[in-house]
């Protein structure tokens, strides 16, 4: 079999490498117990010792013992690996220790974030079901309201004005005084009444809060602007954009419907994803602080 220049020269190195080895283990033994202990630890004479001591040349007898102690780990290169690798297997110990509490942690962890979430969807269930049932309520009292101003007037029934007395100072008319808008009027305080800070809450939220997105801070935006709106359509019995009149009866009870729905499962959503940030958190300051 042939062989190149180039690996004819590596093997010679690997073999000036091995050769220099020995040597040190040798010359280590001889430093620390003389010929005499070195040759009483490799098992041969101690003229053989000093010899390949002084000329650097191994004897066979003198190679195969020091191959000998060095595989049976004699020396301190060999004492420096065991102290190494004790160390390195009281490392994995611990980390093996500490990877069995992490995972004892996480486990009740988990326990604790299950209990948590249904806890959240239990009171967010109830919710739901109060919502429903206000609702309803809401789109029957609506649609059994008083007489509109001008029945009112029409029917008569006031009490006359005085003569002399001024005349009352009339309201600003707006066609549907109920109806919410997206742009900003001169006299909206004065026509939306106790509505007006909410409906100005609610501009400034859809014009900053986007229609999709993610994360904790999106979600907290959605549950406040579904809750201002449904503030707004039951309590003060507004109607909403893209809508140009007024909405009653069942339209009504549908706008405030699909609002409460979606308030459920944003609400749903955030306490998941507070479970998921905390447990999160939690496990990576366990974990940097396993690694002090």
């Amino acid at each position: 079999m042939k062989t190149t220049e180039h690996g004819i020269q590596d093997s010679r190195d690997v073999e000036n490498m091995y050769h220099m080895r020995l040597m040190t283990l040798l010359q280590e033994l001889v430093r620390e117990r003389g010929y005499k202990g070195a040759a009483r630890v490799l098992e041969i004479d101690q003229r053989t010792v000093a010899e390949s001591a002084k000329t650097g040349r191994l004897s066979r007898r003198a190679r195969e013992a020091l191959e000998r102690a060095l595989q049976e780990g004699v020396g301190s290169a060999a004492a420096r690996q065991r102290e190494r690798n004790d160390k390195l297997e009281e490392r994995v110990e611990a980390l093996e220790s500490a990877m069995g509490a992490l995972r004892s942690e996480m486990e009740s962890m988990g326990k604790e974030a299950r209990r948590r979430l249904s806890k959240v969807e239990g009171a967010v269930d109830a919710l739901g079901r109060d919502g429903d049932v206000s609702t309803k309520t809401t789109g029957a009292g609506h649609a059994g309201a008083g007489p509109s101003r001008q029945s009112a007037d029409e029917g008569g029934g006031g009490t006359p004005e005085r003569e002399g007395s001024p005349a009352p100072k009339s309201p600003t008319w707006r066609e549907y005084p109920e109806l919410v808008t997206l742009e900003a009027a001169d006299d909206d305080e004065e026509v939306f009444g106790e509505a007006w800070p909410l409906i100005v809450e609610w501009r400034e939220m859809k014009e900053s809060h986007p229609d999709e997105g993610k994360g904790l801070e999106w979600l907290a935006g959605r549950e406040r602007l579904l809750e201002v709106e449904l503030a707004l359509m039951e309590d003060h019995e507004m109607t909403l954009p893209p809508e140009k009149q007024p909405l009653h009866g069942l339209d009504r009870s549908g706008q405030v419907s699909w609002r409460r729905k979606a308030l459920f499962g944003t609400r749903r959503a955030r306490a998941r994803s507070e479970i998921v940030t905390w447990v999160w958190r939690v496990l990576t300051l366990r974990w940097l602080w396993t690694l002090r």
